[in-house]
């Protein structure tokens, strides 16, 4: 329909363009002495209109000559920007499936291509680091291109990763904070952070941490419990030969780390060896008031408090709800036995034994029945002590 429509409108123009030449009788005259050349209108128009077709085509044709080696380079160089993009694409999605080796390989062969990107390199520096090998990983980040602004983020990153890996915990927390500097951490770096901090020692710096990154749903609430109590626990214990620090520490954990079982044994470990047992109890105490565990009894019981008395009371009164609690019956019967109340003290710890058969009591009676000079009952609860001691090392 179109082709009909076209050649109706071409054989409608040639129809009119005849009329008009047979119409239009005039001519145009050229004259240069001693020459006179006399043409009509209607040919001067077309030979007019050659002219300037002509014209026309010749400068298209010397232009586009002209811009041809432009084009020629510009196809050149966009063949390998092609060739490049599919390289780097290659080692991309390398990467993604975990063929690392493969990944490494299209990198560099992206990079020995002109006018790579240093994204490539930042590809094949984490291919590196995944395949352990760190001397290239380094070469490849030590690349100029890879300075560039915009790529910052990413390669502080890596250069962070690969110190850790390389057991540099202190350069790569320089690298986290040069990157904070620059853009804030986000949760990835967070969590290189929580990592680099636990390598380089300082735990004192991780809760802080975690609860960032417990908001940032990282972790759950459980799980940034146990987190803050493990790097809680670890700083009071590396302040075990500094009274100062260690009160001054303890002042800044929160009420709900304190009622964590891990984190007041290690501050009364730590009280304990400083020679304040009475804070040392002190601190045991309410823990075990606020959230019952019979691991730290025992510990407990090594406190010697300046008012023994009052120590024995408080651990009475657990009685009432913890009747069964063989552990509980234990401290209960050391404490006795520091007061000299023999009785009690056996009484305490027989039944401890007839809740739990452990060595534990055994060896705290058989020691208190030699004190009493009672030998024969005292050498039959050692022997039990060590058979049971000897079990135990034999099921571990």
């Amino acid at each position: 329909m179109r082709a009909l429509v076209a050649f109706i409108l071409i054989a409608a123009a040639a129809v009119t363009l005849a009329l008009l030449f047979r119409i239009n009788t005039g001519y145009v005259l050229f004259v240069a002495p001693p020459y006179r050349v006399e043409v009509s209108q209607n040919a001067f128009i077309l030979i007019v209109i050659a002219t300037f077709l002509a014209l026309y085509a010749l400068i298209r044709a010397a232009v586009r000559l002209a811009r041809l080696p432009a084009e020629v380079r510009e196809g050149r160089r966009r063949r390998q920007f092609e060739r490049f993009r599919s390289k780097q694409d290659a080692a991309v999605v390398a990467l993604l499936e975990g063929r690392h080796g493969k990944a490494r390989q299209f990198a560099q062969e992206a990079l020995a291509m002109p006018q790579s990107s240093p994204v490539a390199a930042l590809v094949g520096a984490r291919a590196a680091l995944e395949t352990r090998d760190w001397a290239a990983a380094r070469a490849i980040l030590d690349r100029p291109d890879t300075r560039v602004t915009n790529l910052a983020v990413p390669r502080l990153m890596l250069e962070a990763e690969l110190a850790l890996e390389r057991g540099q915990p202190t350069e790569a927390l320089s690298r986290l904070a040069e990157l904070r500097r620059e853009a804030g951490l986000h949760t990835a770096a967070q969590r290189l952070e929580l990592r680099a901090l636990t390598a380089a020692g300082r735990p004192a710096e991780i809760p802080a941490l975690v609860d960032q990154l417990v908001k940032r749903k990282v972790y759950d609430a459980h799980q940034g419990e146990l987190l803050r109590a493990s790097a809680h626990a670890e700083a009071l214990a590396s302040l075990a030969h500094d009274a100062a620090g260690l009160r001054a520490y303890w002042a800044r954990v929160p009420e709900n780390d304190r009622r964590q079982a891990k984190v007041a044994r290690a501050a009364a470990r730590s009280f304990v060896q400083l020679g304040g047992d009475r804070e040392a109890a002190d601190i045991l105490a309410r823990s075990l008031e606020r959230n019952w565990d019979p691991t730290l009894l025992p510990l407990y019981a090594e406190c010697r408090a300046p008012d023994a008395t009052r120590q024995l009371e408080t651990a009475e009164r657990w009685l009432v709800s913890h009747n069964d609690d063989a552990t509980l019956l234990y401290a209960l019967g050391r404490l006795c036995e520091r007061q000299q109340l023999w009785g009690k003290a056996q009484t305490y710890l027989e039944a401890s034994l007839a809740l739990d058969n452990h060595w534990r009591a055994h060896v705290a009676l058989g020691e208190m029945l030699s004190q009493l000079g009672r030998h024969d009952e005292a050498n039959a609860h050692l022997a039990a002590a060590l058979k049971l001691a000897l079990a135990d090392l034999s099921r571990d």
